[in-house]
């Protein structure tokens, strides 16, 4: 059942306590918008690469869209001039809260200007009463200690960490086999819901295959995958088999059924049932 597993909307981890710590960060991210007060609601999240936090923080605002403006912000794309004209917008949020994401928050190590221009934001609630909620995530080092580090060491590092109030740092760990499982079955679903149609049980070689494939490693990766073996199943059938992961043809398909059948074979023709 994929509800066990989601933590916000269509966001899914297996590792219950990876879970449980995202859950604990939505709750803190989502208290902060929905009771907007005179004090700093800024987060620092540290992730693995490919590990969804873009989309961990999409899923938390498309949870509080009726009340919440949502912005994104990717410092890796912008030059001073257009992150200082993103960030002005911001001023607007006076009727109603919003949520940004400064992605990438521990890029353009050698420019003096980012958290010189940032600063002031999240310093907005507390000095100008704007309810502002900013969310900074990134992946450099190998864990929020070092991502820390590395923005300590910048021009105005030190500076934006003592303005992340303690409790409000979290990690998002790389996703395992488990993980990427739960990504395409969930994939699987919402994708034949936007066909309007309903996939109600997956072959468990196809989930091995998913598995052992490594260019199957992030969520992004397993969209596109399950976009196109979704399309691939006949419109009067229910279940994804094994054969819709693949074109007509595909070389692959029977090179990993001979390579795994004398040690897979229990899992061929074999269904797991797909429930929310």
């Amino acid at each position: 059942m994929l509800s066990k597993y989601r933590i916000i909307g269509n966001y899914t981890r297996y590792d219950e306590l990876i879970r449980n710590t995202l859950k604990d960060a939505r709750t803190r991210i989502a208290g902060g918008c929905l009771q907007p007060s005179r004090k700093r609601e800024n987060h620092l999240i540290w992730a693995a690469a490919w590990s969804g936090k873009t989309y961990f923080v999409q899923q938390i605002a498309a949870s509080l869209a009726s009340t919440v403006r949502y912005q994104e912000l990717n410092l890796a794309k912008y030059s001073e001039q257009e992150f200082r004209a993103r960030l002005s917008e911001l001023n607007d949020c006076k009727d109603k809260p919003c949520l940004c994401l400064i992605d990438e928050c521990d890029a353009k190590p050698q420019e003096p200007w980012p958290y010189e221009i940032l600063l002031p934001y999240l310093d907005a609630s507390v000095e100008r009463g704007i309810p502002l909620v900013f969310v900074l995530a990134g992946s450099g080092g190998a864990n929020l200690g070092e991502i820390k580090k590395r923005i300590s060491a910048r021009l105005k590092g030190a500076d934006l960490l003592s303005r992340i109030p303690a409790g409000n740092e979290y990690e998002i760990m790389p996703l395992n086999i488990g993980d990427r499982i739960l990504i395409v079955l969930s994939q699987f679903r919402e994708v034949a819901k936007e066909f309007e149609r309903d996939i109600s049980s997956v072959e468990k070689f196809s989930l091995y295959y998913v598995a052992l494939n490594p260019r199957l490693a992030n969520a992004r990766q397993l969209r596109e995958f399950a976009f196109r073996a979704i399309e691939r199943v006949p419109s009067n059938d229910d279940r994804v088999k094994y054969d819709h992961l693949f074109s007509p043809g595909d070389p692959e398909n029977k090179a990993f059924w001979f390579q795994t059948q004398a040690t897979a074979s229990g899992l061929m023709n074999s269904f797991t049932t797909l429930r929310d």
